[in-house]
């Protein structure tokens, strides 16, 4: 399963994929009318017809799945380009219908995370991804180091506001990625955490309420030397855990 703000998607063992929930900007897969609002109540397979649906993963207002053979579908709120589907002059900002991510084709892409306006990915070898708002530091390196064909900035202020398309996040190989709101997570395959993004209640486990621009290490007396294996983030906190350790009567 995967929940959004105020929505739920579900995965069965035959792919078959089941949304429910609030509707308002289209994270349900379709429109959802006032005459409507209480079937939407009801988990309902939609969207697919006969694709075998491998992976689901949502955002607060928007959702994906990954068919069998790669192909990545998003719909739901767009607002900042974080369903990885380009801003358009002109467009309403949802995406009302599951639509293929063009810009993932080929990317092999085997896991995704949404926050609030961005989303962070897993490729098959490991890289990392993330592409929509990046204002609250989501994107795990300097604005500097963006490429500028890649970005969009705020005009009054000049700063980095949101990605045209997916960004490589450097010196990183994962083995899964988290995200919350505006904070994100990735386990290495070595077992380490790496965390960037908002910080106001300590959720990157930097010991700082401060935003962390860079990707960086998780380091302290209580993951030091410890093989992590999972990492969640709510929207104020954040969660490790490592591989079951056995400890000796005498330890005990």
């Amino acid at each position: 399963m995967a929940v959004g703000t105020n929505h739920a998607l579900a995965l069965t063992h035959k792919g078959k994929a089941f949304v429910w929930g609030a509707g308002e900007q289209s994270q349900l897969g379709r429109r959802v009318v006032a005459r409507t609002a209480a079937g939407a109540l009801v988990p309902r397979e939609f969207g697919f017809q006969r694709k075998k649906i491998v992976d689901i993963a949502t955002g607060d207002y928007f959702s994906y799945a990954i068919e069998a053979n790669g192909t990545i579908y998003a719909w739901g709120h767009n607002g900042y380009g974080q369903t990885g589907i380009p801003l358009q002059q002109n467009q309403d900002d949802i995406i009302p219908v599951p639509t293929v991510v063009e810009c993932l084709q080929g990317k092999e892409v085997v896991q995704l995370a949404g926050g609030n306006h961005h989303t962070i990915a897993r490729t098959a070898n490991g890289e990392v991804l993330v592409w929509g708002r990046l204002d609250n530091a989501e994107g795990g390196m300097k604005p500097e180091d963006m490429p500028e064909d890649s970005v969009i900035r705020e005009e009054m202020t000049g700063r980095v506001l949101a990605t045209k398309r997916p960004l490589t996040v450097p010196n990183l190989r994962a083995k899964r990625v988290a995200t919350g709101t505006d904070t994100c997570f990735v386990i290495t395959e070595e077992g380490q955490a790496y965390s960037w993004g908002f910080s106001t209640n300590y959720q990157t486990g930097q010991g700082t309420d401060k935003d962390v621009v860079e990707a960086t290490l998780v380091d302290n007396s209580a993951v030091r030397g410890k093989k992590l294996t999972f990492a969640g983030i709510g929207g104020q906190f954040g969660v490790l855990a490592c591989e079951k350790e056995e400890y000796s009567p005498a330890q005990v």
